[in-house]
């Protein structure tokens, strides 16, 4: 019987500042559990075992002599695949960056270890992190514990299998178009997507041999947990400026008020023009509602207007190219283009045709475009943040359905009597919120009818993570929160 899977990372850390559990015993423990479970899951594509079982003797060390690193001192976490870890490799599932070896720590990275966390090993990821499932070129392909036939969400897809089996207590992740809130959805966790330009990037994705630039837009690094106090942990430790990312401000916080749920006023969707969830999504948005009603919250079911959400997907799809195409030449260009559109973009010619032009644009790396695009995406920022000043928070979907069975990228999806090109299952629900950079936090709501995990996403205005975590940990209390997967 396992004294400590499952256990939070709060209470891990508790237990080893009070004398109560050694991090050995801890640390053993959890990679007992991934040396039983990761050959059927592939959650970890990398495992520290030595170094973990020497640090963690470091950290027992250091803690009979009542020196504590931080708020993590001996506590397992994870790291997605992308972040740098010096000396390891990192190549996003992709061959083309198999031999990338990362220099230094990531930022973020270095303020974990500094935080005393003990570092288990890297994640899975989808090749180039671009896709809701976890397969690519190099890493055998990530499974969702509740059911091994359907994805885990991706890209940080290792991570969120690896929380939910119980292989660790924290994950570090990332988020460009869903990668942290998709998966923390499929697999019935919490996941937070900070304000954007809030925590560094430095060391956030492998460079090409011979790489001359370097445009991050829409990325944000963020935790994924089982419980709410633990993605608050995670974040503190995370965000900040640093000296290598100058685009990092040093924000004042504000402190989380003492709200009860009936001083917030909520706007709620249980979808967007043209993205209906299905009947289960609905029903479970609707009820969270009523609940909240109940307990004297001021809700209300209201959107922005009408062409607020389909501007934000028309400006993350005219930046998107600047990001994962920069710095190849034109002919490189054209065949990862024409790879999306056989894939992941599979149908959307067809479906929105109104995201052709701007995409196709994009591709060609034009200054004057990518100008226009950022004045774009500074305008529907501020029309997301002119809706907050009426709203606390918005109440929305996460995916039209729980995950879906594993199948070839780009297929079409049905779900609840519905046939979707593959993106618009996920894509729609949150892409919108990379494109404006707001905050948002997923909340599991327990299983659903197949078993499977469901969940929705709370959005704040820029940089109100300590009252939006606040609203989470209430609105979590009315909820199922993290059910564990049987068998692990």
């Amino acid at each position: 019987m396992s004294k400590y899977i499952f256990k939070s990372a709060v209470e891990l850390a508790n237990l080893i500042r009070e004398g109560k559990a050694t991090s050995s015993e801890i640390v053993m423990e959890h990679l007992r559990q991934i040396n039983k479970h990761n050959n059927q899951l592939n959650a970890l594509i990398s495992i520290f075992e030595e170094e973990a079982i020497k640090e963690a003797a470091l950290c027992d060390q250091e803690a009979t002599e009542g020196k504590f690193r931080g708020p993590l001192h001996g506590v397992p976490v994870t790291i997605k695949e992308q972040f740098w870890i010096k000396g390891k490799r990192s190549n996003t599932n992709f061959k083309r960056l198999k031999d990338f070896v990362a220099p230094e720590d990531a930022v973020i990275v270095d303020r974990i270890r500094k935080s005393g966390a003990i570092i288990l090993g890297q994640t899975n990821v989808p090749k180039n992190l671009l896709d809701y499932q976890v397969a690519g070129d190099i890493y055998p392909e990530g499974k969702n514990p509740y059911n091994l036939e359907y994805s885990p969400g991706g890209s940080t897809g290792g991570g969120a299998t690896a929380l939910a089996a119980g292989f660790t207590a924290l994950e570090l992740g990332g988020d460009f178009g869903g990668s942290i809130r998709v998966p923390s959805n499929f697999c019935g966790l919490y996941g937070m997507k900070p304000t954007e330009k809030t925590v560094p990037l430095h060391g956030n994705i492998p460079l090409a041999k011979n790489a001359n630039t370097f445009i991050l837009h829409m990325v944000q690094a963020g935790p994924l947990a089982r419980t709410i106090e633990d993605i608050e942990l995670l974040w503190k430790i995370i965000v900040g400026p640093h000296e290598s990312d100058r685009n990092i401000p040093d924000i004042n916080w504000k402190q989380p008020s003492t709200n009860s749920l009936s001083d917030y006023k909520i706007a709620w969707t249980d979808g967007w023009p043209g993205f209906e969830t299905s009947t289960q999504i609905s029903n479970a948005i609707k009820s969270l509602a009523d609940k909240l009603n109940a307990n004297g919250c001021k809700i209300e079911k209201k959107i922005p207007d009408d062409t607020l959400h389909q501007d934000s997907l028309k400006t993350f799809i005219g930046l998107f190219p600047y990001i994962i195409a920069q710095g190849n030449p034109w002919f490189v260009r054209a065949i990862i283009k024409m790879q999306l559109y056989g894939g992941f973009l599979k149908g959307i010619k067809k479906e929105f045709p109104y995201l052709i032009k701007p995409m196709n644009d994009g591709f060609k790396l034009n200054a004057n475009h990518y100008g226009e695009m950022m004045l774009q995406r500074s305008l529907i920022t501020q029309r997301w943040e002119n809706f907050f000043n009426d709203y606390d928070f918005l109440i929305c979907p996460v995916a039209f359905g729980p995950s879906y069975k594993r199948c070839k990228i780009g297929s079409k999806l049905n779900y609840d009597g519905k046939e979707m090109i593959y993106i618009n299952y996920t894509w729609p629900f949150v892409a919108c919120f990379n494109a404006s950079g707001n905050p948002s936090i997923t909340i599991p709501l327990g299983l659903g009818e197949e078993g499977l995990s469901i969940g929705v996403q709370i959005v704040g205005k820029y940089w109100s993570e300590p009252e939006l975590i606040h609203f989470a940990k209430k609105v979590s209390e009315l909820t199922s929160g993290f059910v564990k997967p049987e068998g692990y």
